[in-house]
């Protein structure tokens, strides 16, 4: 066989592996097909809401601000689903983000439309923490942190996809600074769990949590509560909802010597807010909230069962704040507890929600 021959069959041989390993190459590598359904529906959906929408700045209409900023969220859908299509994506999930930042515009738009209800109107407070757009500031003091027992105690309710992050938090003093140790308390959802966590030291990075699975009942109220106490020999921490026990978990926090590690309270003054975490923001939840207290004691259940049906005066022994949030205040600035001692600020975006009668 001459030099010539065995070079050809040496080609021949290695175009026939590579054209049955890859293909033929007129063919086009396979393509994930992406439905852009829910891209378009949305698109559709959101140029008959703006443009049906009365724009203005007395009831019955949307500020212009708010139009401005649903109009660049309509814009950036366009350009994705331009993208979509000329091949600039290849994964569902970069579809489904678009989505929901579209599902996400068109509730803060619509919630924006403006209707005037006079202070002292009976109504439920919205508060939009997600994307840290809102929140509750109940301001900072010493108190706030709790101590060996105190108990947190709050109406609650959400729409799906109150969340969107690792953690979404309900009520919150916990700390992620101050000599280097976690301190106060959170209560929260992660995951599929609604928790309470501790900041647990003198050691750095230590915190005493647990959680369980949350109720999905959406759009309805639940009582939840989170208890702590020091005092006992098991079980330290407890939550309830709607009056039944949701976890107990024991203090099995240690340090390196076997030391048990005791709650941290503060070491300064802690901040406090709703719906977004004082320190860490993305950590935040859209919900609706009534009836807060906290308390400087440990609540039992029948304690909490008795709770659930009533009020507060603000002159209970023990109670350290309580905000009813039931009725449109006066000053949305400065909405004072009911022990008169502490001042409220509503941030950002919120809503009150006429009861009807």
């Amino acid at each position: 066989m001459t030099q010539l021959r065995r070079t050809f069959l040496w080609w021949l041989i290695a175009c026939t592996v590579h054209l049955s390993i890859s293909g033929c190459q007129n063919e086009k590598p396979n393509m994930v097909t992406l439905d852009l359904d829910c891209m378009m529906a949305h698109l559709e959906d959101m140029q008959q809401i703006i443009d049906t929408a009365q724009i203005g700045d007395v009831d019955g209409t949307f500020p212009a601000a708010s139009a401005v900023e649903f109009q660049a969220a309509i814009d950036t859908l366009k350009t994705g689903i331009s993208k979509a299509k000329a091949g600039y994506f290849v994964l569902p999930f970069q579809i489904n983000a678009f989505c929901v930042n579209a599902d996400k515009a068109i509730a803060s738009f619509m919630n924006a439309y403006q209707t005037t209800l006079e202070p002292g109107t009976p109504a439920e407070l919205q508060v939009f923490g997600i994307d840290n757009k809102g929140y509750i500031d109940f301001g900072e003091s010493p108190e706030y942190g709790g101590s060996k027992r105190f108990t947190v105690e709050a109406w609650l309710k959400y729409d799906p996809g109150f969340f969107e992050f690792a953690i979404g938090d309900f009520i919150a003093t916990f700390s992620h600074d101050g000599n280097g140790i976690k301190q106060g308390w959170m209560v929260n959802f992660s995951g599929a769990n609604l928790r309470t966590t501790l900041g647990m030291g003198p050691q750095q990075d230590r915190v005493l949590e647990w959680g369980a699975a949350y109720p999905t009942n959406y759009g309805q109220w639940n009582h939840i509560v989170a208890v702590y106490d020091e005092s006992f020999d098991v079980d330290q921490l407890k939550m309830y909802i709607n009056g039944e026990l949701l976890f107990a978990k024991t203090n099995d926090i240690i340090d390196g010597a076997g030391a048990l590690q005791k709650y941290q309270p503060n070491t300064r003054n802690l901040k406090m807010w709703a719906f977004v975490e004082p320190e860490d923001n993305n950590r935040n939840m859209t919900g609706y909230i009534r009836k807060f207290r906290l308390w400087s004691t440990a609540k039992s259940q029948s304690d909490i069962k008795s709770l659930m049906a009533g009020d507060v005066s603000g002159n209970e022994a023990n109670l350290i704040c309580a905000w009813d949030f039931t009725e449109v205040p006066q000053d949305p600035a400065r909405i004072t507890d009911k022990t008169g001692r502490f001042t409220a600020e509503l941030v950002g975006q919120y809503k009150w929600h006429k009861l009807e009668q």
